[in-house]
């Protein structure tokens, strides 16, 4: 029985307060695709994460779910707002909903990413083994395709050729 409960959306536990720390990185803005991954790790943890991707979707207002899905939503963005620089976080006190705010950070802080890429690319281009042991050098390597891979998207799919997810991923192999 208690295990249905900590699967549920809507469920909050008694740590869960609007003050709480989910994430000990802060968002300044350049960090974005950091910060977006750190929080999405934690909401996951947390069974939150339908709140910023849509999934848990909001009951209709006659529902019996609708006021503990609105305490939930606020509570999720109480803590992407204590999530960031006081003044990022001013200037979005007065969205609506986690979506909302995710959808607003994504489009201030996450379309940008050409520069972000190329230095990226740049920085695995110009990576030097050096005095590093191989371990090392791998661990930079690998923390390096992983931030490129979680910026891109990249989706592994089995659908035909014709597939718009398997057109990008090509165009990005020829890169």
């Amino acid at each position: 029985e208690v295990e249905s409960y900590n699967n549920d959306p809507l469920y909050l536990q008694g740590l869960d307060h609007p003050g709480a720390q989910i994430v000990s990185l802060k968002l300044t803005g350049p960090n974005f695709q950091k910060w977006s991954r750190s929080v999405k790790i934690a909401l996951r943890r947390k069974g939150k994460l339908g709140f910023i991707d849509g999934s848990c979707a909001k009951p209709a207002p006659n529902s019996l779910k609708f006021e503990q899905w609105i305490k939930c939503d606020s509570m999720v963005v109480s803590w992407l707002l204590n999530s960031m620089l006081p003044e990022l976080s001013e200037a979005f006190l007065y969205v609506n909903s986690t979506q909302e705010l995710w959808d607003e950070l994504t489009e201030r802080f996450g379309e940008s990413n050409g520069p972000l890429l190329y230095h990226l690319e740049k920085e695995i281009a110009e990576l030097y083994h050096g005095g590093d042991s191989v371990a090392v050098y791998y661990t930079k390597l690998k923390k390096l395709w992983d931030e490129m891979t979680d910026m891109l998207d990249v989706s592994v799919c089995t659908c035909p050729k014709t597939c718009p997810s398997v057109k990008k991923n090509q165009e990005l192999d020829q890169r």
